[in-house]
C-alpha cells in the first residue's frame, strides 16, 4: 500500500537580506525548503510544548494543598524505589552482568 503524499502549499516570506545570504551560503538550493521546513516545524513544536507545560503548571496551581502533598509523598515513595532499582542495575553492570531489556 502506498503512503499517504504530504500535501504542500507554496508560501511566499519576506525575510531579512542578511538571513536570506547566510542561507543561501550555508543550505544547497536543492534542501532550502526541508530545511526550512524542519526549523518552522521544531520551533512550533516547541512552542506547543511550552504551552502543555503552562497549562501543567497552572493546572497544579490549582489544585488543593492536601492532595499537592499525598502526591508528593508517593512521588517520594517511588523515587526510593527507583534508586533502589539503579543500585541494583549499578551493581550488576560493575559485576559483568549483561543489562536487562
Amino acid at each position: 500500500m502506498p503512503a499517504e503524499t504530504q500535501r504542500y502549499e507554496v508560501v511566499s516570506v519576506s525575510l531579512p537580506r542578511e538571513l536570506v545570504r547566510r542561507a543561501k551560503e550555508l543550505i544547497p538550493r536543492t534542501r532550502r525548503s526541508r530545511v526550512i521546513a524542519a526549523v518552522l516545524t521544531r520551533f512550533l513544536d516547541s512552542v506547543e510544548h511550552k504551552q502543555v507545560a503552562e497549562e501543567y503548571a497552572a493546572y497544579y496551581a490549582r489544585r488543593p494543598a492536601r492532595e499537592a502533598r499525598e502526591e508528593r509523598a508517593m512521588l517520594d515513595e517511588w523515587k526510593l524505589s527507583d534508586d533502589e532499582a539503579w543500585a541494583i542495575l549499578d551493581q550488576e553492570s560493575r559485576r559483568g552482568r549483561r543489562a536487562a531489556r
